[in-house]
């Protein structure tokens, strides 16, 4: 005899009602596998093809109540027969052959029942008796039973003898391939799911329909889900999902009795440490081995539980973060107090790194705080780059039980910035204005302090906060600087941050920045005698400097001095920022993972933390997205900048003007550029100004104006002398080359594009040199190619009209063809009119007809709306 979850099958869903299916269908599969789901899908097709069902869902006091599945079945059906009572415990035992005539009064009927391995074995013996009398007739049975279910002999018999007949046959659900898993999720949030939320979501669910709506729903519950264009993130993946203690997916456990519920919690927190976790049970409940044993065994029936040669454990990691959820502060502590003591005597071993450093944090005073506080500051301190939140759980709990202010105070400092770090801005706000209220703290730890609650006011956009510390109502000389800074006033921050009496890392950081930003070399700390660094927390400031210094360099357009704001420092790329990683990728033409970190920061929200860099990081995924055929997401970017009221606004202003020249809106375009022109004037700002003069000199020259393009060269010029960057010096000889359309300047500009080492920063030098001068035309083939490897199809096809142009071929016609309908299709899903169509592609709106045509006919899709649809849900690919 076989049992039936040893079987493996596919599930027909729309053919169970065929009449070429058997009477019996056995559906099985695990807890959360959606069995329920499946008889509903069945339920309804059944209906929706006229046929009468009847549907019973059995529960496990159901099996000890004899004939009750057999009563309900002809309870369904109408009229009742008379023979039956009313309520639980007044059926009287109908023959089979009763059942049998029962039920052939009803062709073509459908009996669907739910958690069929609590069936009586009466009524049990019946039913698949009546089943195999008709098994002639369109009667069907479709019935499931959760995996590894303590089920009666006698429906094992049954089932086997009625598949020896080939009336019977049993389908085990599997769990979601991932497609099918990430459409469900996009269902549900009607977003595309990003990598952060799809492997959390394939973590916690293995699968499995039911965790994982409940996953999404707890989710959903959180601050951690965010969506930003058109993808669903998780902005900290350690954040659980709040699942409700009430929770459906608790439904089997709930119904359990206090004894087994108490250990499934217990379980669901010591499960890491393996063989050891029944004993720690009963060490933590005060329970004997008998009784968890036991309970273990009820939670393994019930396929809550499952052991092997690891130990004990809940197979499903959503149902241990619902069971987890329930438990209280004290039930909480007590089991990390268990767990740490088993660990530090070697009564249990854990493969989980965070396992022991969290069970710490968490059992607080309950264990020997001197080790906790070094093992707490051990694994933070490893952690504080790669792994902030970890480091900020564990800083917190070192800050906890720490007895001394100066140590207490370093660890809440590190805390903080590991916080701010992870984007979680309120969480590091509020032990800072604790700590900022004590009397014995340093001047540096103080300075600090106060600055890392700045940018935990502008993370939590209380600008009022911002503003009144740049007002002096609170912090130093460094601190009003900077809260200067990210209220945009950097005239008035340079003047502030001469008068500093502390030359420390972060003035001179801050110095440089606004240095960077309005040319101001006034803008530098003046050295006073026996200030500087001189605490323990130096080391840590001087890091934050150097990724500070590398961010500037960076929006600067200074290559050589990114680089050198890193070397010597150790930090790696995994090391940095996720903004800083963003931006690194950018400039160094690795644009998909520029991109993805980008997109992630804003998410997250992690960029605020870097005043000088917020808006570039929307700038630069506004400059990718626009560049690979996608000007309206482009454009959301850079308005969710604006609405944050991000720093240096006009860095956006490049990209929002070539969007408006793209779609064909040259004044718009011209509109834009100048208004960010006289908004710097008034600011005194020239970061970032040398390619609006660019802007301008190319717009004036389009619009046949070469007295006034000549004009935004001189301009430009002198912008580059007040920033001596690569970038500004590029983009002065650029604009020069365009308004004298001097192809003598060709040289320089290639050679400023090549040093300064961004791919396409030189695909469109070397574009514009032929554009704007006719000469060398074969630079063209250059750019073509490294827009390419940059997936630039929109610049890519202005490239290749420009080559056919000049009478240059272009290689991979088959390539370029579907590169053409990829681009035509993003656009359309960009909801373009054909006019923006046609100045988009460089072509008539009769010839955007003609290929809209072409592209419905190919595809098989019969409207702009269908194709739009299809792009945004993945259907067609694109870009």
């Amino acid at each position: 005899m076989s049992r039936p979850d040893q079987q493996i099958g596919a599930f027909p869903m729309t053919t169970i009602v065929d009449p070429a299916e058997p009477a019996l269908t056995l559906l099985t599969g695990p807890a959360g596998i959606g069995r329920s789901h499946a008889l509903r899908g069945l339920r309804e097709a059944a209906a929706a093809a006229g046929r009468p069902v009847v549907e019973v869902r059995l529960a496990p006091e159901d099996r000890d109540e004899p004939w009750y599945l057999a009563g309900r079945v002809l309870a369904g059906l109408a009229p009742i027969p008379t023979r039956l009572g009313a309520g639980r415990g007044g059926f009287v035992e109908p023959p089979a052959a009763a059942l049998t005539r029962a039920l052939r009064r009803h062709p073509g009927l459908v009996i669907v029942v739910d958690d069929a391995q609590w069936a009586d074995p009466e009524s049990a013996t019946a039913l698949l008796a009546a089943l195999h009398q008709l098994a002639r007739t369109p009667v069907r049975c479709v019935a499931a039973w959760r995996t590894g279910a303590a089920v009666n002999p006698v429906l094992l018999t049954g089932f086997d003898g009625l598949r020896a007949a080939g009336l019977a046959k049993m389908d085990r659900l599997r769990p979601l391939p991932p497609a099918e898993a990430d459409a469900l999720v996009f269902r549900l949030l009607q977003a595309v799911p990003h990598d952060s939320l799809r492997t959390e979501l394939r973590r916690l669910s293995r699968g499995r329909p039911g965790p994982l709506l409940a996953a999404v729903e707890g989710y959903r519950g959180s601050d951690t889900l965010r969506v930003v264009d058109r993808r669903a993130y998780l902005a900290d993946v350690t954040v659980p999902p709040r699942i409700p203690v009430g929770h459906d997916l608790l439904r089997p456990v709930h119904r359990l009795d206090p004894g087994t519920f108490a250990v499934a919690r217990s379980l669901a927190v010591l499960e890491p440490l393996g063989p050891a976790v029944p004993a720690l049970i009963g060490r933590a409940l005060g329970m004997t081995s008998d009784e968890v044993g036991a309970h273990l065994g009820t939670l393994r029936d019930e396929g809550v539980a499952r052991v092997d040669r690891r130990g004990w454990r809940i197979p499903v990691p959503a149902v241990a973060v619902a069971l987890g959820a329930g438990l209280g502060p004290y039930e909480r502590r007590r089991l990390a107090q268990v767990a740490v003591q088993a660990l530090w005597s070697g009564d249990a071993h854990s493969g989980d790194p965070g396992f022991l450093p969290d069970a710490v944090a968490t059992a607080g005073g309950l264990v020997d705080p001197a080790r906790s506080i070094t093992l707490l500051r051990e694994h933070a301190t490893a952690a504080a780059l790669r792994s902030p939140a970890d480091a900020a759980r564990w800083w917190s709990g070192a800050a906890d039980l720490s007895g001394d202010p100066a140590d207490r105070a370093e660890a809440v400092l590190n805390r903080a910035g590991a916080e701010l770090r992870a984007g979680r801005y309120g969480s590091a706000r509020t032990p800072l204005l604790g700590l900022l209220s004590e009397n014995d703290l340093s001047p540096a730890a103080r300075e600090e302090a106060a600055l890392l609650a700045l940018i935990g006011a502008r993370g939590e956009r209380d600008m009022d906060a911002v503003r009144a510390t740049a007002s002096g109502e609170c912090g130093g000389p460094v601190t009003r600087a900077a809260a200067l800074t990210v209220l945009d006033r950097w005239a008035e921050a340079a003047r502030l941050i001469r008068e500093t009496a502390r030359i420390t890392s972060t003035a001179e950081a801050l110095g440089t920045q606004i240095r960077a930003v309005t040319g101001r070399t006034s803008a530098t700390p003046r050295p006073h005698p026996g200030t500087g660094d001189s605490d323990a927390g130096s080391g840590r400031r001087a890091a934050s400097a150097a990724v500070t210094a590398f961010l500037t360099a960076t929006v600067s357009g200074d290559p050589v001095g990114a680089h050198r704001a890193l070397a010597g420092t150790g930090l790696t790329d995994a090391d940095l920022p996720v903004p800083a990683r963003a931006l690194r990728d950018w400039r160094a033409g690795r644009w998909d993972r520029a991109l993805e970190a980008a997109l992630f920061g804003v998410a997250a929200d992690l960029a605020v933390a870097y005043p000088v860099a917020q808006s570039t990081v929307h700038r630069m995924a506004a400059e990718v997205l626009l560049a690979r055929g996608w000007p309206s997401r482009a454009r959301a970017m850079l308005e969710t900048a604006r609405a944050d009221g991000a720093p240096l606004p006009h860095l956006l202003e490049p990209v929002a003007a070539e969007i408006d020249q793209i779609l064909g809106d040259p004044a718009a375009a011209a509109r834009v550029t100048g208004a960010a022109l006289a908004e710097t004037a008034r600011r005194g700002l020239v970061a970032g100004v040398d390619e609006l003069w660019l802007t301008a000199t190319e717009l004036a020259m389009e619009r046949g104006d070469p007295a006034e393009a000549a004009a935004a060269a001189d301009a430009a010029a002198g912008t580059a002398a007040a920033l001596d960057t690569v970038a500004a010096r590029l983009r002065a000889a650029s604009a020069r080359l365009v308004a004298d359309r001097n192809p003598e300047l060709a040289g320089e500009v290639v050679s400023l594009a090549r040093e300064f080492g961004a791919p396409y920063e030189l695909a469109r030098a070397l574009e514009r040199v032929v554009r704007w001068t006719g000469h060398t035309p074969a630079l063209l083939g250059e750019a073509y190619d490294l827009l390419g490897d940059l997936g630039a199809v929109l610049h890519r096809s202005r490239v290749r009209q420009a080559m056919r142009e000049h009478g240059l071929a272009v290689p991979g016609r088959s390539e370029t063809l579907a590169e053409g309908e990829q681009l035509l299709a993003a656009l359309v899903a960009e909801g373009l009119s054909n006019r923006q169509l046609a100045a988009a592609t460089q072509s008539s709106e009769k010839s955007v007809e003609g290929r809209l045509s072409r592209l419905f006919n190919r595809t098989g899709y019969r409207s702009r709306v269908e194709l739009a649809s299809a792009v945004l849900v993945g259907e067609y690919q694109v870009g």
